[in-house]
């Protein structure tokens, strides 16, 4: 409900631990302090963590032994904190030259389910911590903050990260402003009144109690991308965003790979939890569907493989060349549960060395290449095939991947304005 730590500093030495959290603290950085003692299992993961400041001398001994250290800290992060995102360890120690043998240790031994750090930085803690244990703070913070500038790349994205968190804090505001005034011992009726009439609006009073997160949600999502959108350049690091990339010389898009990689980023969602139904999904074409495909769509799978998807080569038992359905319900309907089958519309996700150099003709959309489990796809869905389906009749079918909201918007707009086109008779020339 609060969040998780983005900040994390490791250390065994209590006054070594507090000098460096206290000087974080003070410049308003939240540090969450981890004294290390050998057991840190009462420690929640910390999956989101952004920055690991750690020591390195963690396992006590008569001699300085890294193997052993690197090991301690390695079970750290796969047993305790469970980082799932990029993150920096900065080693907050006497022996700064560990650092490249430390990176090399992670990147070799943390097992497949754990995210390796993006780097390893060293903060020699005898620069920064007097006899007394004391830190100067200006100093000391912009050592930290020239870590983060020495990769502008990332320091960018933490900083984009941190604006859109900015940007949810100011949306839940706006929603605290309206009951802020008056009794304050009515304050969460009253709040609880103003979540529950946003909840009736986004999905219908009689789908509120099927998802009552999602109903919020749903609610809040254009607010917060509003802000998103309309966010800033007011304190922002103007250096580092102009060290953070250049403009490319060649267009992405004379790579395919490349291209199938960011369109894959963009585009295309894992499936997660989510349901055959879920707006968006992308399931294989059921075998009860496929078994009488001419009877169904009006033509064979070899004809449309090669007339509506200009996919050549085609290979109906090659399971490369999967005939696919996408969920392309209205915004509206999907949100509140509208009763009715649902409308699904006939794909085939196929490889790209099978795309013909044919046009499709107009009733078919054209997805942009994309990568998905090492291989470079296409994707098209025809606006002439449809299905509707009754939600209970796919409750057995797994979706392959989603459809984001940008290009699932896109599909639907072509598929709409396809069915009503407008035709003439017209005579000669035009």
């Amino acid at each position: 409900m609060l969040g998780s730590p983005r900040i994390i500093a490791i250390d065994d030495q209590r006054d070594h631990l507090a000098a460096l959290a206290n000087c974080l603290n003070r410049n308003g950085v939240a540090c969450l302090q981890i004294r290390f003692t050998g057991d840190s299992t009462g420690i929640k993961a910390c999956p989101d963590v952004r920055i690991i400041f750690a020591d390195l001398e963690l396992v006590p001994g008569a001699r300085f032994d890294p193997t052993a250290d690197f090991a301690a800290l390695g079970s750290l992060l796969e047993n305790t904190i469970k980082p799932e995102g990029p993150y920096y360890i900065v080693l907050w120690t006497q022996y700064p030259r560990q650092a490249p043998a430390l990176r090399e240790f992670l990147d070799e031994r943390l097992s497949d389910g754990v995210t390796k750090p993006f780097d390893v930085c060293p903060l020699p803690k005898s620069e920064h911590i007097d006899q007394d244990g004391n830190t100067s703070d200006e100093r000391l913070m912009e050592a930290i903050y020239d870590i983060v500038r020495g990769l502008p790349q990332v320091g960018a994205l933490f900083e984009w990260e941190g604006q859109v968190l900015g940007a949810a804090g100011r949306t839940v505001s706006s929603v605290l402003a309206l009951v802020s005034t008056g009794d304050a011992n009515g304050r969460a009726d009253r709040l609880g009144r103003i979540l529950g009439w946003l909840a009736v609006e986004a999905v219908g009073k009689e789908h509120v109690e099927r998802d009552r997160f999602r109903a919020i949600n749903e609610a809040l999502l254009p607010i917060l991308a509003d802000r998103v959108a309309e966010m800033g350049v007011d304190g922002l690091d103007e250096q580092l965003w102009s060290e953070a990339f250049t403009i490319p010389e060649t267009d992405v898009r004379s790579s395919v790979d490349k291209a199938a990689r960011l369109n894959r980023l963009v585009h295309i969602a894992d499936p997660g939890n989510i349901s055959s139904t879920e707006r968006g999904a992308v399931v294989l074409l059921p075998e009860s569907h496929r078994s009488g495909f001419q009877d169904r769509f009006g033509i064979s799978e070899a004809d449309a493989a090669a007339r509506l998807f200009r996919c050549k080569d085609f290979d109906p038992t090659n399971s490369r060349f999967r005939w696919i359905l996408v969920q392309c319900q209205a915004a509206c309907d999907h949100a509140q549960g509208n009763p009715g089958t649902v409308p699904f519309y006939l794909g085939l996700d196929f490889p790209e060395e099978n795309r013909s150099s044919n046009k499709p003709s107009e009733s078919t959309w054209r997805g942009p290449v994309f990568e998905l489990g090492g291989e470079t796809r296409r994707l098209r869905v025809h606006a002439g095939s449809s299905l509707s389906v009754a939600p209970d009749a796919m409750q057995d079918v797994t979706p392959l991947y989603r459809l984001r909201e940008q290009i699932l918007n896109d599909l639907i707009y072509h598929l709409h304005s396809h069915g009503a086109r407008p035709g003439i008779i017209s005579f000669g020339k035009t």
